[in-house]
């Protein structure tokens, strides 16, 4: 496939879809721009300007793959809706989610790589935000006794790498029919029907919780997004430990993907993993830096309330926010007016 016919496929999920897309090596499953923390917006829920999608056209970054931005539709006829699309990692997940994967095709977009019908994404419209279905906790079953499905429904949730990339066993997605939407507003109950029936999801927006994912007789196999929960797990790590020496958190965040992962993740893998973990606490440790640097907050005080109500509506995107007594060090989950407990500590929101 030459470039032009590949910038065609950059063309068509921008402007006849109507998402985000950006340039991606799609068989190590990484994208070759920021689409989080771009200096020039934050493409989850930011549309993409022409020029930049032209600029990435003409430098040939789309030769090597690319991925769409789950969520908002920002243009063409369907502009306003969202875009919510479902990998199908296993043969019983495809089974539940259509008894024809050919006459779906014929409705919506549904995508294969060639040569693996065990596979397949499905893409469809829908008027609200659906919510994410992430990984599963396995145990000791076979891979195909569980289905294996991801949702993705917003900006936050993640991308999807999409036709004409190339997956890591060495051929092109492909969409198998039409390559238009239908609108499905059900399909966060559909799946939370599939959940329900193999009782999957646990936590919040169906991630694994901590403890779980801490534990070391957890078993995530292939499928189920072992990639999320080695980088979640490197995250707690850098959290508890700052100050870790570099080697020993690798040689534990191996330790965990060869006991947790079935299989366990490739080096290549568990590198991008452990890579965007630290950039994702490095951050994080930057900016609760500045919020201490720049604040000095007493529970319970008028400037303290101020600021909650400042941080809950312009900073965190998330409502439900802490705050971190920095002389208990604790977090305070409830935020209390009434509650005495740590009235004039020191405190940071997070």
């Amino acid at each position: 496939m030459n470039l032009h016919q590949i910038n065609m496929w950059a063309d068509f999920w921008r402007n006849n879809i109507g998402v985000n897309v950006i340039p991606a090596v799609s068989m190590n499953k990484k994208p070759l721009v920021s689409w989080k923390e771009d200096t020039r917006g934050n493409w989850q829920i930011d549309p993409i300007p022409q020029e930049i999608h032209n600029e990435w056209k003409s430098s040939g970054m789309f030769k090597s793959g690319m991925a769409v931005i789950c969520g908002k539709v920002f243009r063409g006829e369907n502009k306003d809706m969202y875009l919510c699309a479902i990998d199908c990692d296993n043969k019983l997940a495809i089974d539940e989610m259509t008894k024809d994967i050919i006459k779906t095709s014929e409705k919506t977009i549904v995508e294969q790589h060639i040569d693996d019908p065990n596979k397949a994404h499905f893409y469809f419209l829908t008027t609200r935000p659906m919510p994410k279905k992430s990984s599963d906790v396995i145990g000791k079953v076979k891979i195909n006794k569980v289905p294996s499905i991801e949702m993705k429904g917003q900006g936050q949730h993640g991308i999807m790498y999409c036709t004409p990339s190339m997956h890591k066993d060495g051929e092109r997605y492909r969409i198998l029919g039409v390559k238009k939407l239908a609108i499905l507003n059900n399909i966060g109950d559909i799946i939370k029907g599939i959940c329900d029936k193999y009782n999957l999801g646990t936590g919040t927006d169906n991630k694994i919780t901590m403890k779980v994912l801490m534990d070391n007789e957890t078993k995530i196999v292939a499928g189920h997004n072992r990639h999320e929960a080695i980088m979640r797990y490197a995250e707690s790590i850098l959290r508890k430990y700052p100050r870790m020496e570099e080697q020993i958190f690798r040689d534990m965040i191996l330790l965990k993907n060869n006991r947790m992962c079935s299989p366990p993740l490739t080096e290549s893998e568990l590198d991008i993993q452990i890579e965007c973990a630290v950039n994702y606490i490095e951050k994080q440790l930057v900016d609760e830096y500045n919020i201490i640097k720049n604040t000095n907050f007493k529970y319970g005080s008028s400037e303290f309330w101020r600021a909650c109500d400042e941080y809950g509506r312009n900073i965190n995107t998330n409502p439900d926010f802490s705050v971190k007594c920095l002389e208990c060090n604790i977090d305070i989950k409830d935020i209390d007016p009434f509650d005495n407990t740590h009235r004039g500590h020191k405190v940071i929101l997070k």
